[in-house]
């Protein structure tokens, strides 16, 4: 994994300037060229069990044993799951992701890309992957090949 200087971490920018107290936008940009601002941003990536969609909700109750949560961001998951005394571990491909997600209190927070995470067999019981992150494997080859 290349590693990403603060100028090209966006998201890890994004991530850092929220968790220091001030509002920023999150804008996305699809492969299709939309371009549009999110409605779920940065607050979002720090919201509280209570705020969380449904969904997100009901896929907690599913969780078991060992957690792998991939694109873990400000660890919104791994944190609420840590709490409910799960083992997990966090990566991201962005370091001040990862930055900020020790700050909060993950105990395993790990710089680690998707395509470069290497975990042996059975490691995780559950595998989270919220807020989209099934658009970091981009096609169906690249998931197979993780």
């Amino acid at each position: 994994m290349k590693k990403l200087r603060p100028t090209e971490d966006a998201y890890g920018q994004e991530i850092w300037t929220y968790y220091n107290g001030k509002e920023v936008p999150e804008i996305v940009e699809n492969d299709d060229g939309y371009i549009s601002v999110s409605s779920f941003g940065p607050k979002g990536y720090f919201s509280d069990y209570k705020d969380w969609a449904p969904h997100t909700k009901r896929a907690m109750e599913f969780v078991k044993g060992r957690v792998l949560d991939v694109g873990c961001g400000a660890g919104r998951c791994s944190l609420y799951l840590q709490r409910k005394g799960f083992d997990v571990i966090g990566i991201d491909n962005s370091p001040l992701a990862i930055r900020v997600c020790k700050l909060r209190g993950l105990k395993k927070a790990k710089l680690v890309a998707i395509e470069d995470a290497k975990f042996g067999p059975n490691s995780f019981d559950t595998i989270v992957m919220m807020g989209c992150n099934f658009g970091l494997l981009s096609s169906f080859a690249k998931a197979r090949d993780c």
